[in-house]
């Protein structure tokens, strides 16, 4: 029996026409019910009660942050997270196998794929579902706004991160459970091994062990960066190949807190800034998300991880356009 899935979509979001979903989903109208969303406090509302109606599978069009909105209305129910990725970075599809505006792999995957258990976890109850930053990165992201996104793509990374690259870090603390602590300027977290795109951060993380993988960096501007593109040319960052300046943890909680003012960033969006005397308390949910994942991932080789990352076809597009010019 041919079953429609109902698909949360914001009908106005560009990223329909510029990933090409919009016509793929002409081809496919027999696949699924749009349910059109006004925001995203609204998309989680109905992603709820669908669930609650019994849908046993919910789909969302969009990228990471439009996923993590559906993925709150979700957790803790029994109906499955269907993925259509058409965002620009498309993180945690692609940790999950289906990769990046892949949707023909996508639609598969909730037909015929299996049913993954996906651990949450949250900074001052705030749900991410891959990657958590204090720093620079997601100074980053603060100042990239709608119109240069729209106009630029991953390429506004580069030009607000010359802006960023020249500004003072405060220091960052962060305190695990076991009462140790840890300083540096960039903290990461991943519930995965992918950071930003194809090409992983952290070798050995996983998104249902439970844990959290993070990455404490205490360098100035630019030495940052290279810190987390060596990491990711030597195909994540373990104990053994990290430079000095790098330190790695494991942990199931923690706390957070700063020198001054720092902004974080979840899953690839600005969240807040953590201002000196605050506390950041990252917990794992209690309940884990089901997500629509494919039973065989698409192979992808060491090679077309790092070209298939944003930052590095936005530096492409950088020197093509700089050429041009």
């Amino acid at each position: 029996m041919h079953l429609t899935v109902p698909l949360l979509i914001n009908p106005k979001a560009g990223s329909l026409f510029r990933s090409g979903l919009k016509s793929w989903l002409d081809e496919h109208r027999d696949d699924f019910i749009l349910v059109p969303t006004k925001s995203a406090e609204d998309l989680t509302a109905k992603a709820r009660e669908l669930a609650e109606a019994g849908e046993p599978v919910i789909a969302a069009a969009g990228g990471d942050g439009t996923l993590m909105n559906a993925a709150q209305g979700l957790v803790g129910t029994q109906a499955a997270l269907g993925i259509l990725p058409c965002g620009t970075m498309n993180v945690f599809s692609r940790e999950l196998g289906i990769g990046s505006r892949r949707f023909d792999i996508a639609l598969d995957a909730i037909r015929n794929g299996d049913r993954q258990d996906v651990d949450i976890f949250t900074v001052n109850d705030q749900p991410f579902l891959q990657m958590a930053g204090f720093g620079p990165d997601a100074s980053i992201v603060k100042l990239i706004t709608p119109k240069l996104k729209r106009n630029m793509g991953a390429a506004a990374h580069i030009v607000t991160g010359l802006k960023v690259a020249v500004q003072h870090h405060p220091l960052i603390t962060i305190t695990l459970p076991n009462g140790e602590e840890v300083s540096g300027t960039q903290l990461i977290m991943g519930n995965g091994k992918r950071y930003g795109g194809e090409a992983h951060l952290f070798a050995n993380a996983r998104y249902d062990d439970g844990m959290l993988d993070a990455a404490i960096i205490h360098q100035e501007s630019m030495p940052i960066l290279f810190e987390i593109l060596g990491c990711m040319l030597q195909r994540g960052a373990t104990r053994s190949n990290v430079s000095q300046f790098t330190q790695l943890r494991t942990f199931e909680s923690c706390t957070i807190t700063a020198e001054g003012k720092v902004d974080y960033q979840l899953d690839g969006d600005y969240a807040g800034t953590l201002h000196p005397g605050e506390i950041a308390v990252i917990r794992r949910m209690p309940n884990k998300l089901k997500v629509c994942i494919p039973r065989t991932p698409i192979p992808v080789t060491p090679f077309e991880q790092i070209m298939a990352h944003p930052m590095v076809a936005a530096w492409k597009s950088f020197i093509r356009r700089a050429k041009d010019f």
